[in-house]
C-alpha cells in the first residue's frame, strides 16, 4: 500500500520544482521533428499517412467552363495501440539513513536541509523523466533510419518484445549503394546521393547521417576530389592538411549543388540489462535518411490511468506529457519515484522519407 513520501512537504512542491527547472531536463532529439498530438483516453490510434508533399497543379480551363472536380489522393492509414513507457527508481533504506543523518547533524541550517531534500527529489525526478524522453528518442530515430521499429530483448530487456513493426515505408524509397562507402578508393557517395534525389518524387530538406558515416564519407576519394574542384584547389593542395574537408564546407557544396544538406545524428542512449548499462546509438549507422522540410510526424499519446484516477497518498506532478509520481512503502522500506507516459511516435510523412544503405 502506498504511503506519503518521506520528504513530506517538499514532495508536495514537486510540481513547482519541475516547473522552475524545465530547462534542466535533457533536450530530447525528437522534438525537432515531432509534435505531441492531443492526449486521448483510448489507447487505440489511427494515423493518416500522406502520400505526397508536392501538390498537384490546378487546371487551366476556358473562361466560361465549369471548374473540374479534383480527386483526393488515396491515403494509407497506420493503426495501433499506444504502449506505456515507464521508469521507476527506489531510494533504499541505507540512502534514507544518510539523509536522516544529515537532518539530525548539529550545525546544519534549515536551508541546507531543505536544499538537500530538494536535490534528492530533483535528481530522481530528472533521471526518470529523461529516461522517458530517451526511449521516445530511441523509437523515433530507429523509425526514421530504418522504416521500422524493433523492440527486442536487447533494447527492451525488462519489457515487451515486439520485433520489426513495419511503418509502411514504400519499398521504392529504399536504395542500396553498389559500392560500400568503406571502400574509400571506389565508393561514390555524392553520386549515390544524387541518384536518390533524382529518383525521388519528393523534395528533401536534409540528409540525416551518423557521425561515423560522415567520417567515412569524408575519406572517400570522390568526395575529396569533388570538394577540391569546387574550392579550386590543385591536386597537391587537396591532399594537404589544409584541404577543405570539413562538415561545413561539405554542406556548402551540397547547398550550392542544390542537394539536401547534412545533419549529423549523434544521439546515444543507455540500455540497462541486469543492472549493467550499455550505450547504444538508435540511429542505424549504415543508413542515410533523406527527409522533407518541416515536422515528420506526431507523438500519439494517451492519458495515464492515474491522471484520471489518482491513488491516495501518492504525490503527482507532470513534466509536459510525462506523469511523475512519488510515494513510499513500509515493507520492505522504499521511497519510489516513477515516470510514466503512454506514447508512440508516428511518422506521418513516411512516404516522403527515403533511405540510402551505404553497405553493398
Amino acid at each position: 500500500m502506498a504511503e506519503l513520501s518521506v520528504f513530506g512537504g517538499y514532495a508536495e512542491n514537486m510540481q513547482i520544482l519541475i516547473d522552475t527547472r524545465l530547462e534542466k531536463f535533457n533536450q530530447p532529439w525528437y522534438t525537432k521533428y515531432f509534435e505531441w498530438d492531443t492526449p486521448q483516453i483510448s489507447l487505440d490510434y489511427t494515423s493518416v499517412l500522406g502520400s505526397a508533399v508536392i501538390n498537384a497543379v490546378a487546371t487551366v480551363v476556358a473562361r466560361d467552363s465549369e471548374t473540374p472536380l479534383a480527386t483526393r489522393e488515396a491515403l494509407a492509414k497506420l493503426t495501433g495501440e499506444i504502449p506505456a513507457i515507464k521508469r521507476m527508481i527506489p531510494l533504499n533504506e541505507n540512502q534514507y539513513r544518510h539523509y536522516m543523518s544529515l537532518l539530525n547533524m548539529p550545525g546544519v541550517k534549515d536551508q541546507q536541509k531543505k536544499m538537500q531534500a530538494l536535490k534528492l527529489i530533483w535528481d530522481d525526478v530528472k533521471k526518470v523523466v529523461d529516461s522517458i524522453h530517451n526511449r521516445i528518442d530511441f523509437l523515433a530515430l530507429q523509425a526514421i533510419s530504418t522504416g521500422k521499429i524493433d523492440i527486442n530483448v536487447d533494447n527492451n530487456p525488462d519489457g515487451i518484445i515486439v520485433p520489426d513493426i513495419d511503418l509502411l515505408m514504400p519499398d521504392e524509397n529504399k536504395t542500396t549503394v553498389s559500392t560500400s562507402w568503406s571502400d574509400a578508393s571506389n565508393a561514390t557517395p555524392i553520386q549515390d546521393i544524387q541518384n536518390v534525389v533524382n529518383k525521388a518524387n519528393s523534395d528533401f530538406a536534409k540528409i540525416l547521417i551518423s557521425k561515423n558515416k560522415m567520417n567515412e564519407m569524408m575519406k572517400s576519394k570522390e568526395v575529396k576530389d569533388t570538394l577540391a574542384a569546387f574550392y579550386g584547389l590543385t591536386k597537391a593542395a587537396s591532399s594537404a592538411e589544409t584541404a577543405p574537408l570539413t562538415f561545413n564546407r561539405l554542406n556548402k557544396y551540397m547547398e550550392e549543388s542544390e542537394l539536401p544538406v547534412f545533419e549529423i545524428v549523434d544521439k546515444k542512449v543507455s540500455i540497462e540489462k541486469n543492472g549493467v548499462p550499455t550505450i547504444t546509438s538508435p540511429f542505424e549507422s549504415k543508413n542515410l535518411s533523406f527527409i522533407p522540410d518541416g515536422k515528420l510526424g506526431v507523438i500519439k499519446n494517451a492519458l495515464a490511468v492515474e491522471e484520471m484516477n489518482p491513488v491516495e497518498n501518492i504525490k503527482y506532478a507532470s513534466a509536459g506529457r510525462v506523469l511523475v509520481s512519488k510515494w513510499k512503502q513500509n515493507e520492505p522500506f522504499r521511497e519510489f519515484t516513477k515516470a510514466e507516459c503512454n506514447a508512440w511516435p508516428v511518422i506521418e510523412s513516411i512516404n516522403s522519407i527515403h533511405l540510402l544503405t551505404t553497405e553493398a
